[in-house]
């Protein structure tokens, strides 16, 4: 216990030591962004198990069953740090009770799916659950939104502040696709290369394994490229959210 007490105690004072270290070099970087999600530390605390890779419907229900069970056992909140101008701005927030109030999982899931996005293991998930924390930080920091902070729109409408927000989390798992068929495709051209060689001087093991890595590519390829045309079906406009009680916002105080 006492050895996590000071596990615990150094992590912090690593995380103040960076919040200092930003703010001492605001004349050279301007600003900085981070966000994190932190996991549970009670050895009590055993995650379900959940799939490595998810093959089952792209549905709220299908997705929540595999994976919403361990995601709230394994993560306790989620953390959010802004530093602009000199100024830090946080937020930290239980992974349940208050977003949930604020950003339903069922109707934020939804709203990724109908524009396309796929969600293929339990890391997509961890990451798209926890992005609604980044959207609550924006939206309770005036200040960033006025200055359009990481690219979003300077609107009062929050309706379109998250409709913009979910915009830019499609436009990155697009060009995720993108860079991923790229790789894929120069793993298999590295691999076939290798077996044109290997038949100049013959090495079986060699072959086995260049043929092996090309299947994987090979099927990283399909699901980036299945990825790719879920959006191409998908309509530009995504349909307009439902809407669900809100608490009252308050501004997170600067570091």
């Amino acid at each position: 216990m006492r050895s996590t007490n000071v596990f615990k105690m150094l992590t912090f004072l690593t995380v103040v030591g960076i919040v200092i270290f930003w703010g001492n070099q605001v004349n050279t970087q301007t600003h900085t962004f981070i966000e994190s999600i932190e996991g549970r530390s009670t050895p009590d605390t055993i995650p379900e198990k959940y799939p490595e890779a998810y093959d089952g419907p792209q549905t709220v229900k299908g997705l929540m069953n595999a994976f919403d069970a361990a995601y709230n056992q394994k993560f306790s909140k989620a953390k959010v740090v802004a530093l602009w101008d000199g100024v830090a701005y946080s937020s930290e927030l239980a992974i349940r009770g208050e977003i949930d109030a604020r950003h339903s999982r069922v109707e934020w899931l939804q709203m990724l799916l109908q524009r396309g996005i796929t969600i293929e293991d339990f890391d997509d998930y961890r990451i798209y659950i926890s992005k609604r924390h980044t959207l609550a930080f924006l939206e309770d920091n005036p200040d960033l939104r006025k200055i359009g902070f990481r690219g979003m729109p300077v609107t009062d409408d929050p309706e379109a502040y998250k409709v913009a927000y979910i915009d830019k989390l499609v436009a990155k798992r697009i060009e995720d696709h993108k860079k991923q068929m790229e790789r894929a495709k120069k793993r298999i051209a590295r691999a076939k290369e290798r077996i044109a060689r290997a038949k100049e001087h013959p090495n079986p093991k060699q072959v086995e394994h260049a043929r092996k890595q090309i299947e994987d590519a090979a099927k990283q390829l399909r699901r980036a490229q299945e990825g790719l045309e879920r959006f191409q079906n998908r309509t530009s406009s995504p349909q307009k959210p439902k809407k669900w009680n809100r608490i009252k916002k308050t501004t997170y105080p600067a570091l």
